[in-house]
């Protein structure tokens, strides 16, 4: 009978197997990665529809006259958002309150309402027209979405 010859037996070499389990870990390694930036992404957009569909509901709040009735010379505070129906983890807020000079439009020359708001109510008093600012934040700060409304004195 011959010796078993060792060199016709077929298998792997330790180089072989070390460089498939570095190809296998570096594929791996990009497919984690990959996944856990679609995870992340996924959650910011979700947090940013959200913030989309309050901020919207924020305005239509302040906006209703029964509600949130106008406020002469108002500061920020001085409307509640204490009814709104929102999700967990979102707070929204006004940032600021601009009050209208009074100043009315000449018949064909252009008006901009932006140059008529200032930060503090007139010497004169509330002239029954305000731009407030609304912020909607996630609770997490990833997330600020704010929108404003114009709310004038009923008639």
């Amino acid at each position: 009978m011959h010796a078993p010859d060792v060199r016709a037996e077929d298998g792997f070499s330790l180089v072989e197997l070390l460089v498939t389990i570095v190809i296998v870990g570096v594929t791996f390694s990009a497919l984690l990665g990959g996944l856990f930036t679609t995870i992340t992404v996924s959650s910011l957009h979700r947090k940013q529809a959200t913030a989309d569909s309050v901020a919207p509901s924020a305005a239509e709040w302040i906006k209703d006259g029964v509600a949130t009735p106008y406020t002469n010379c108002a500061a920020a505070g001085a409307y509640s958002f204490s009814g709104l129906p929102k999700p967990a983890g979102y707070s929204v807020a006004i940032r600021s309150v601009e009050y209208w000079d009074g100043t009315t439009p000449v018949a064909g020359t252009p008006y901009s309402l932006d140059s008529h708001l200032g930060p503090s109510c007139p010497g004169s008093g509330d002239k029954g027209l305000q731009r407030i600012t609304i912020d909607v934040t996630s609770s997490d700060g990833q997330v600020s979405e704010f929108v404003q409304v114009v709310k004038r004195v009923p008639v």
